[in-house]
């Protein structure tokens, strides 16, 4: 990761404006379509949430304003981020937070990804994992379609953590239609970032 040096940053203005801002982060929702990765998930064998998580975060990388985040409440930008995922336990109706490091491939990262959780057993979370800030919060929502989403979070306007949330695909005219959400810190991310990032997820499950 890097220190970002404020005063010759373009995005000067922009994040010393949104950094101040009681409540810097905002939240997007759209609808994806799912059809032909679906059907390349389901061919491959493939977990869908998992494979999901892949590409997201993927797609996620591929933009730096997704990689800002703050340290001592200074911006950083970091080469890469990696997934922390929510993961039911097994035969009951909790869940535990997951975070594993992001692979090259899809199928090496959902056997990493399946490793990681049953080593992680019954524990909810891994403090110490989860102190990382190159991190991305997922979850997901699969049992309805939804418009709109919130999370639960401390007030903290230095907290720029990106989170994604998708619920339950739907066949419309003969697409499977799937409910996405980001929430991102406006302080590095704009709406035209979060569009790339829709366009670029969407072109790259279209598999």
């Amino acid at each position: 990761m890097k220190k970002i040096d404020v005063n010759h940053w373009n995005r000067k203005e922009t994040y010393l404006f949104y950094k101040e801002v009681d409540i810097p982060r905002y939240i997007m929702s759209f609808e994806l379509d799912v059809t032909s990765f679906y059907q390349y998930v389901k061919k491959n064998k493939y977990s869908f949430y998992l494979s999901f998580i892949y590409e997201a975060v993927h797609c996620l990388n591929q933009i730096e304003n997704f990689r800002y985040r703050f340290i001592n409440q200074e911006p950083y930008l970091f080469e890469i981020t990696h997934p922390s995922f929510t993961d039911l336990i097994e035969n009951t109706e909790n869940f535990k937070i997951v975070s594993v490091d992001l692979e090259n491939d899809i199928a090496s990262f959902i056997q990493k990804a399946k490793e990681t959780s049953l080593k992680q057993g019954n524990q909810f979370i891994d403090l110490e994992k989860e102190s990382r800030q190159d991190l991305v919060y997922i979850t997901t929502f699969p049992w309805a379609k939804f418009t709109q989403v919130s999370h639960a979070h401390n007030i903290d306007r230095y907290d720029a953590i990106p989170r994604l949330v998708w619920g339950k695909f739907e066949n419309d005219n003969g697409r499977l239609m799937m409910p996405f959400s980001i929430e991102v810190h406006h302080a590095f991310v704009d709406g035209l970032h979060v569009g790339k990032l829709i366009e670029n997820l969407q072109r790259q499950i279209n598999k």
